[in-house]
């Protein structure tokens, strides 16, 4: 008869830890279904060229507001600028995870831990756009470099997201001045080769906000140019991510 009851007391005490509150919120957070989002690595080069001083007002915030709202836990958000030096003194302006609810954070600790995060990125990110001397030039190619070095150990999923006008100038390419026709992309594309300054980016998926140029002519043999640039790299791009604003960050399926 002893046993019996303290069965009894044995299932009833289970039951009520497996429907209770915590149980479900903590359950909530250990189910890590097929459908769940998975932690990214994301990313941001923001061109800092004088050219870019009224899209870093406009375009760049916008851009901004639209990765903050698909920040989920678990995400690392990485913000650095593209100047003339970004390859040999890179030093991110953001380098912060957004932290992830365990089993023992409520929800409302959790959202707190989350806004906190999400602050600082913000902060940090108004300071840099708030910035109002712009740099000579835009060495995009180098900067491109930073994005292997940073990403290349990273098992999360990969993002980059560029914020410039795409306009390459640097000493050695200029391409406002430059015909950037099919063998102008060639000879750079060798050169880099030869140089070893192709970066690995395999995995990662790239986003353009920003895109620029003089006239429709000049926008599409730039856009043709990091299309072919950005498929030695390895790298997942596609057009209907480059263009003037970061329309659909994140919303394909």
């Amino acid at each position: 008869m002893k046993w019996r009851l303290n069965l009894s007391w044995t299932i009833l005490l289970g039951s009520l830890l497996l429907f209770s509150p915590m149980n479900r919120e903590a359950g909530a957070f250990l189910n890590f279904g097929k459908d769940k989002p998975q932690p990214r690595a994301i990313l941001v080069l923001v061109d800092m060229s004088g050219s870019t001083n009224q899209a870093r007002r406009t375009v760049y915030r916008n851009a901004f507001e639209k990765i903050y709202q698909t920040l989920q836990q678990g995400d690392r958000i990485v913000v650095g600028t593209i100047t003339s030096r970004s390859y040999i003194d890179f030093k991110p302006a953001v380098d912060e995870e957004i932290p992830k609810q365990t089993i023992w954070d409520n929800r409302l600790k959790y959202e707190q831990k989350f806004a906190k995060a999400k602050k600082n990125v913000q902060s940090a990110v108004e300071r840099l756009l708030a910035r109002k001397r712009g740099t000579a030039y835009t060495e995009i190619l180098n900067s491109l470099n930073i994005a292997d070095t940073i990403l290349h150990k990273e098992k999360r999923q990969k993002i980059l997201v560029i914020l410039s006008d795409m306009v390459q100038d640097s000493k050695e390419y200029k391409f406002d001045r430059a015909k950037v026709n099919n063998q102008y992309i060639n000879d750079v594309i060798r050169m880099r080769k030869q140089q070893k300054l192709i970066p690995n980016l395999a995995n990662v998926k790239v986003y353009v906000a920003g895109a620029s140029a003089a006239d429709s002519r000049k926008f599409r043999s730039i856009e043709n140019f990091w299309t072919r640039y950005f498929a030695v790299t390895g790298a997942d791009f596609s057009t209907h991510r480059y263009g003037h604003s970061l329309i659909e960050f994140e919303k394909e399926s």
